[in-house]
């Protein structure tokens, strides 16, 4: 992402579940969360970055397993502020006895709502997603409250209609040193294995 104008207050909203999707599906490495924030900001102004993330819970853990506090601490020091919810998880029973289970969790409506309540501070917002269900959101953000929205996603799993309607696109690959292999040693680690 190009050095944008430093005066321009820019909020960042990543959520997580999509990114952590997107990683698995197409990248190979480990994904360094503060190199990702330092590219969505782009030089300016910072007003909040928020991680959004849903959290398998183990049953006799109420607080989360350490792997996903410590990624949560490690986002904590690199700028974002973290919001979490647990992992829902539906068991029912059809007719015939047969279980099913579901599994329920995405922020897409908090994102949302956390957008509006800061529209009136910001300039920019960067949505770290590919998500088509945010583009009504992004449509009036734009129109009615005249917020720039730039969406930084994997190119190969980004909704079309996001594409269309945001102000500008930058894919994931095409963000320099954000990836490294595995084993190379660096600020953080990717611990989505916790944390989906």
């Amino acid at each position: 992402m190009e050095r944008k104008n430093s005066t321009e207050r820019v909020a960042v909203f990543v959520d997580g579940a999509n990114l952590y999707h997107s990683i698995k599906s197409y990248y190979k490495g480990v994904l360094d969360y503060g190199q990702l924030l330092s590219a969505t900001v782009a030089g300016r102004e910072l007003l909040r970055a928020t991680f959004y993330i849903v959290e398998k819970q183990e049953k006799d853990d109420s607080q989360g397993t350490p792997s996903a506090r410590s990624f949560v601490y490690n986002l904590n020091k690199f700028g974002y502020k973290v919001r979490s919810k647990p992992l829902v998880v539906h068991e029912t029973f059809t007719p015939d006895g047969e279980r099913s289970i579901t599994h329920k969790g995405d922020w897409d409506m908090g994102v949302v709502v956390d957008m509006i309540r800061l529209s009136e501070h910001a300039d920019t917002y960067v949505l770290v997603s590919g998500d088509g269900d945010y583009v009504e959101a992004v449509e009036y953000l734009q129109s009615e409250k005249g917020i720039r929205v730039e969406v930084v996603s994997a190119g190969q799993c980004t909704s079309q209609a996001l594409l269309d309607v945001c102000d500008s696109h930058t894919d994931l690959a095409d963000i320099p040193d954000l990836f490294r292999r595995p084993g190379t040693p660096k600020a953080v680690s990717d611990q989505h294995a916790a944390v989906s």
